[in-house]
């Protein structure tokens, strides 16, 4: 029965979009224009990550491609997303994108990956246990970014296409951690809206959910006790806690540290956040390789670690991720925070297995080698 299923779920994917795919078929009859670009991100209202940042340097340096954006906001009928989609020689997205696995694309057109997550933490894709290995779903990629030489194999796996399709160029939207106007705006806007920061130590309190959804997702309240750690920390620190966006119940902050704990939950950026950070606190999540490219301390917090690994699992050894001390009581973790630092082996490992190419340049790779 297992086989029996696997062997229609590619019937069920075409038969699902059949509509979108005779529109795209037809619409093919009009010229490819060769620099057309369509941004196709519909899990999300705006532009944003990798595709935004592509786009930006594009306007900004006046390079002749014709970009058309489209989110959920302003995604167009059918018959005018077909037409959109046959007529651009490039179709770049960020995301899972269920309508454009089921397309055969046209002599000379491609379909580019710009994965909005960088190095290889959980598993992902085809790399997962639980993947229909027999689905559609990504393997018509002509092309793929990543971040590191180091993680193209992953990517290749994940995405379920060959190895030469994964082109390593950096992450486009950290190209953003090294302008330096930006990131000085960044922490100015953050310290007048909590000016009790300045002058401070801080320490970024930022875990993963637990569950398998939004509809489920938490984190478990007896993993951290904010007044113990603050008090811990002492005067000198502050701690800013930014859950996870599908955690809704908040970390309870008592009167006594309420002054130098801080939630930060509102804040949609967490990278600017990492900007004005000594030292990351987090588990599971790929938070830490956007702080290693800026260069702060991390420990990671792992009481459940067993369990979370014999769920989804990781690439690597736990352990390789750590940049730092892993602990895995609510008791060591304190100590480690203050004992931290960014200036170690493990740090500078990581980065080059898993960030190397995140430089300030992985837009202007990207263009060049491969809308060029």
């Amino acid at each position: 029965m297992k086989n029996l299923k696997s062997a229609v779920y590619p019937v069920l994917q075409r038969a699902r979009y059949a509509g979108f795919i005779s529109l795209f078929e037809k619409a093919k009859s009009a010229p490819m224009q060769p620099d057309g670009v369509l941004m196709f991100a519909t899990s999300k209202g705006r532009l944003g990550g990798n595709l935004l940042a592509i786009k930006n340097y594009i306007e900004k340096n006046n390079l002749p491609f014709k970009i058309t954006a489209i989110t959920s906001e302003n995604r167009p009928d059918d018959k005018a997303l077909a037409a959109l989609m046959a007529e651009s020689k490039f179709i770049i997205v960020d995301d899972y994108e269920p309508l454009v696995y089921v397309l055969k694309l046209r002599d000379g057109q491609h379909l580019i990956q710009v994965w909005h997550a960088m190095g290889a933490f959980k598993r992902f894709g085809y790399g997962r246990q639980s993947a229909e290995k027999n689905s559609l779903t990504h393997k018509n990629y002509t092309e793929a970014i990543c971040s590191s030489e180091e993680v193209a194999p992953i990517y290749a796996e994940a995405f379920g296409i060959s190895q030469d399709k994964i082109i390593p160029v950096g992450s486009p939207r950290t190209d953003l951690f090294f302008d330096e106007a930006y990131v000085a705006s960044a922490k100015e806007r953050l310290y007048e809206k909590e000016p009790r920061l300045r002058g401070k130590k801080i320490c970024l309190f930022a875990p993963t959910f637990r569950g398998d959804n939004v509809n489920d997702a938490a984190y478990p309240a007896q993993f951290f006790d904010a007044e113990k750690f603050a008090q811990t920390l002492g005067e000198d620190w502050a701690v800013i806690i930014k859950m996870h966006p599908f955690v809704k119940e908040k970390v309870a902050i008592p009167q006594s540290v309420a002054d130098r704990v801080f939630d930060f939950g509102d804040e949609r950026e967490i990278n600017d956040i990492l900007f004005i950070t000594d030292v990351l606190v987090t588990d599971y999540s790929s938070v830490i390789f956007e702080n290693a490219i800026i260069g702060n301390a991390a420990v990671l917090y792992a009481p459940d670690l067993a369990e979370y690994d014999n769920g989804r699992g990781f690439y690597y050894d736990y352990s390789a991720y750590a940049c730092g001390d892993v602990v895995g009581s609510f008791d060591a973790l304190a100590p480690a925070v203050l004992s931290a630092t960014a200036d170690n082996p493990k740090m500078e490992e990581f980065k080059k297995r898993f960030v190397s190419l995140c430089d300030g340049k992985s837009s202007e790779r990207f263009v060049e080698g491969i809308l060029k």
